[in-house]
């Protein structure tokens, strides 16, 4: 992530990729956007966990995909979606809190 300077004048959707156009004054920049973001944050607004779920196992090791893991694996505690949660902790290397809800998909 970076800071944009200007002003966002459009959003550009080609080629199945997502650029923002960006007012810099003198010139005009195109900022590519994160596409697993927006389908991420798409599936979580949809409350389509299984979907965010499909999106986060396609993506590399980051510190990114850390914060959307731990955030799915919160909303679908919430929302009482164990089998999700217990492959979002997995996901995590949480094996505590994985084998515990491991535990309770058996039982239910």
């Amino acid at each position: 992530m970076f800071p944009i300077k200007g002003d966002i004048i459009d959003i550009e959707r080609t080629d199945g990729k997502t650029e923002i156009v960006v007012d810099e004054g003198l010139q005009t920049t195109y900022v590519a956007l994160d596409e697993a973001l927006i389908a991420f944050g798409s599936a979580v607004e949809r409350r389509r966990f299984e979907r965010a779920m499909d999106i986060l196992e396609t993506l590399p090791p980051s510190p990114e995909a850390e914060a959307m893991w731990t955030t799915l694996a919160h909303l679908t505690l919430q929302a009482r979606r164990l089998h999700i949660a217990e492959r979002c902790f997995a996901a995590l290397g949480d094996v505590a809190r994985a084998r515990y809800l491991h535990k309770i998909n058996q039982v239910g």
